[in-house]
C-alpha cells in the first residue's frame, strides 16, 4: 500500500442521516441520538426506482454509483463508522452477507442488495461488483418457478451495471464452467483496468445473519486478486437499533508464503478475511469467527 495507508485510523463519521427516525431527536452536534427504538425501515423512492426499472426492461445501461446515492435515501438511518481509503491502491472490499427475514406477522425483513446501495453510496466511487445470477431455492415448486425468473432478471441487472454474474451458491455441479468463466472475467478486469472492486466472500444469505464459513475456493480467487495488487478493505453491515450500519476497517493485505497448498491457501485467507470482518460486527453476529 501507499504512505497513506499507515494512517488510516478507525473512527466514527458523521451520520448519514437525510430520513432522521421518529424515535430519535437531535444532538447538539448536528447528529441523531435514539430517543425510543424504532424498527430499520427502508423503502424504494419512486422515481429512481420506476426509472431503474424502465431502463431495466429496455436494456439500457446505468451508473451503479448514482443509483446508488439516489436509493440510499431510502434507508431511514445509515451508519458510516470508520475511514474509507482513498483509491490510491487498487481496493477490494470485503463485506459479510448479512440478511433478515421480516417478522411473521408484520415488518420488514433486510434484503442483501441493500449492502451494495448502502456500500457504494458511501464509497462513492462506480465498483465492480461480482453477483449472484440466480436465487435458489430447497423446495421444487420455487426451483421451478421462481430460480428462472430471477436469472433472467439479475442476467440484465448485472448487464446494466457491469457487473460479473456468479452462479448461485451453494454449487451445482452443472455450474462449474460458468463459475471458472466469471471468476477469469473478473481476474482480467482487475489485471486491465483496476477497477475498485466489492464481494461478499460468504457467497449467499446466513440464515440467522451470523457470519459463515465462505465455500471452498473463495480464499483462492481473493488471493489471486492480491496477487493483482488489490488491497482489502473489510466492512461489516450489521442493523443496530434503529438504523443500518457499515463500518469500514483497517486496509490491509493477506499473508503471503507459508504453504504452497492451494487447499491450505485458500483456507487461510478466507478465515483472514472473515477473522478481519468478524471484527466490525456485534458479538452476536460474528458466528464461528467470534
Amino acid at each position: 500500500m501507499g504512505d497513506g495507508a499507515a494512517s488510516f485510523q478507525l473512527n466514527v463519521l458523521p451520520l448519514v442521516n437525510r430520513n432522521p427516525s421518529p424515535g430519535c431527536g437531535p444532538g447538539t452536534d448536528g447528529s441523531w441520538y435514539t430517543i425510543f427504538p424504532v424498527p430499520p425501515n427502508y423503502r424504494y423512492p419512486a422515481n429512481v426506482t420506476l426509472s431503474i426499472v424502465r431502463d431495466l426492461l429496455l436494456g439500457r445501461r446505468r451508473s451503479f454509483v448514482r443509483d446508488a446515492a439516489e436509493l440510499a435515501k431510502g434507508i431511514r438511518r445509515l451508519r458510516i463508522i470508520g475511514t474509507i481509503p482513498p483509491d490510491s491502491d487498487p481496493l477490494l472490499f470485503l463485506i459479510n452477507h448479512y440478511s433478515r427475514p421480516a417478522p411473521a406477522l408484520r415488518g420488514q425483513g433486510f434484503q442483501a442488495w441493500w449492502i451494495a446501495i448502502g456500500l457504494e453510496s458511501a464509497v462513492g466511487r462506480e465498483m465492480h461488483w461480482s453477483m449472484t445470477s440466480a436465487w435458489t431455492f430447497p423446495d421444487p415448486l420455487r426451483s421451478r418457478l421462481i430460480t428462472p425468473l430471477t436469472e433472467w432478471a439479475l442476467a440484465r441487472v448485472a448487464r446494466m451495471y457491469g457487473f460479473t454474474p456468479m452462479p448461485p451458491m451453494p454449487p451445482r455441479p452443472q455450474d462449474a464452467a460458468r463459475r471458472a468463466d466469471s471468476v477469469r472475467r473478473i481476474l482480467r478486469a482487475a489485471r486491465a483496468s483496476r477497477p475498485p472492486m466489492a464481494m461478499a466472500p460468504e457467497g449467499m444469505d446466513s440464515p440467522d445473519g451470523r457470519l459463515m464459513r465462505p465455500p471452498p475456493g473463495a480464499g483462492r480467487f481473493i488471493a489471486h486478486l492480491a496477487d493483482a495488487g488489490y488491497t482489502f478493505v473489510p466492512v461489516g453491515a450489521y442493523e443496530e437499533e434503529d438504523g443500518f450500519s457499515l463500518n469500514f476497517g483497517r486496509a490491509f493485505l493477506p499473508p503471503k508464503g507459508g504453504t504452497h497448498d492451494p487447499e491450505l491457501r485458500d483456507r487461510a485467507t478466507a478465515d483472514a478475511v472473515m477473522a478481519s470482518i468478524a471484527a466490525l460486527l456485534p458479538e452476536k453476529l460474528r458466528g464461528i469467527y467470534s
